[in-house]
């Protein structure tokens, strides 16, 4: 039985060459197809853009769409429209009305970057604070200008728990400060008004008024869980910041400055119509004004917040509410209504830097 043709020596060396060549051809092509089906792969998956640009480009349509519809609401309803009332006020005064309104933006920056133990740059964090006044149209009692600043700071480079800590320290000191200012502005107008008592008339109404914010805040329970959930979170970042009381004192004069400045725009709106009450009339009607707005879940405290300092200013002045309309309608425009824009622009240009 034959096996078929020998080959001589040297065609076998020629044969196995050749097999060893189809052999690489073979390996190459393969390898060829393969990195062909990987481009082709990466390719395919960067059709789209990434999941999270989507997410972000929705959440910003979203934002646009609510901000768009609210202020058609605003300007369509003729009672709440400020640019009527706008055309009665002096211009010499709503100047400075625009300009503490500015300030507190301002102060609102330091505020942040205050209770921040790690070194943030400051012309991003105004950014972010103008963002806050873009993101607040579209939620209550101020969760978008936190949720902004806990985005900035996590976007800094700073761990998530400390810059919730860090913005909820500023809450505090903020909600403090707002008590201090309304038992101090609320002791002045008692005292103005009880000058006629007896000697002691001042230290029964301040104790009055402690005891009356310190029942408020025990009493609400809602409230007292917010105030418990927030010390818990700032605890930690207090004592850290106890090393540093350059940046602390910073935190809270900007976070004064926030309360004072938003007094001041109001108080100059007044003036603009003519009102002549006092800086601490004005100042109390303001702080139950917003904190009134903040408690009722209405997003930017559009009405709620209106209505509460048009009382406020009602029950501190003796003067018809009608009146005080009008002055609360165009302060809501200073300090509310215009920066939408610049806080627009400030939210495309953090989130296209990646820093929101």
């Amino acid at each position: 039985m034959t096996s078929g043709p020998e080959l001589a020596p040297e065609e076998e060396a020629s044969a196995a060459g050749a097999g060893g060549a189809g052999g690489a051809e073979a390996e190459s092509t393969d390898g060829a197809d393969a990195e062909l089906a990987g481009a082709t792969g990466s390719l395919a998956g960067a059709g789209g853009p990434p999941k999270r640009l989507r997410m972000r480009r929705v959440v910003t349509l979203v934002l646009c769409a609510i901000v768009v519809y609210v202020v058609l609401l605003q300007v369509l309803r003729h009672d709440a429209n400020p640019l009527p009332a706008l055309e009665r006020a002096n211009a010499v005064w709503l100047v400075p009305a625009l300009a503490t309104a500015a300030l507190g933006s301002l102060g609102a920056t330091f505020a942040i970057i205050g209770f921040v133990p790690e070194r943030v740059s400051l012309r991003r964090a105004l950014l972010a604070q103008l963002s806050g006044f873009f993101v607040n149209l579209a939620t209550p009692g101020g969760l978008g200008s936190a949720a902004v600043n806990t985005r900035f700071l996590t976007r800094s480079g700073i761990r998530q728990t400390q810059a919730l800590a860090s913005v909820a320290l500023g809450q505090i000191v903020g909600f403090v400060l707002h008590l201090a200012l309304l038992v101090a502005f609320g002791t002045w107008i008692g005292a103005n008004y009880a000058a006629s008592l007896p000697t002691g008339a001042t230290l029964l109404i301040t104790a009055g008024s402690l005891a009356a914010c310190v029942g408020v805040c025990v009493g609400v329970p809602r409230l007292r869980r917010w105030l418990a959930a927030r010390l818990r979170e700032a605890g930690p970042r207090l004592r850290e910041l106890m090393a540093q009381p350059g940046k602390l004192t910073v935190g809270v004069l900007g976070q004064l400055s926030v309360t004072l400045m938003a007094v001041a725009s109001l108080y100059f709106c007044s003036r603009a119509f003519g009102q002549a009450a006092s800086f601490p009339e004005v100042g109390f009607a303001q702080l139950v004004g917003s904190a009134v707005g903040s408690a009722i879940p209405m997003p930017g405290g559009i009405g709620s917040s209106d209505a509460a300092q048009a009382y406020s200013l009602q029950v501190t002045t003796g003067v018809a509410v009608a009146t005080w309309v009008p002055v609360v309608l165009v302060y809501r425009l200073c300090t509310f209504w215009l920066p939408l824009i610049p806080g627009w622009l400030s939210f495309l240009y953090l989130q296209k830097r990646e820093a929101l």
